[in-house]
């Protein structure tokens, strides 16, 4: 309903095209909407192809981002259990 307010200009020439592409303009021509085909859900198959190789694209991801983050991620954790045996050694250093 929206639309019914616009007017349609009647062209002879387009030129917001480039003069090469006037050819393949001539044979197109307005569809107004009208559906010919429609696919049900079952024959899109979205989200199949997501999770078809998705061991191979986590491995990629996990090869790819080990050298950039693994550096900052083994220091954590290294201190991490560094700190925590320096503290149960201070903790426990009056015991022996």
């Amino acid at each position: 309903m929206a639309f019914r307010a616009t007017k349609i200009f009647r062209m002879s020439e387009r030129y917001d095209v480039h003069p090469a592409l006037k050819k393949l303009w001539k044979k197109h021509y307005q569809v107004d909407g009208m559906v010919t085909q429609h696919l049900s859900p079952f024959e899109q198959n979205i989200v199949t192809p997501m999770f078809k190789d998705a061991p191979l694209k986590i491995a990629k991801k996990l090869k790819e981002y080990t050298f950039e983050a693994g550096a900052g991620l083994s220091l954590g954790v290294f201190v991490f259990f560094w700190g925590d045996y320096e503290h149960k050694n201070i903790a426990y250093h009056h015991r022996n």
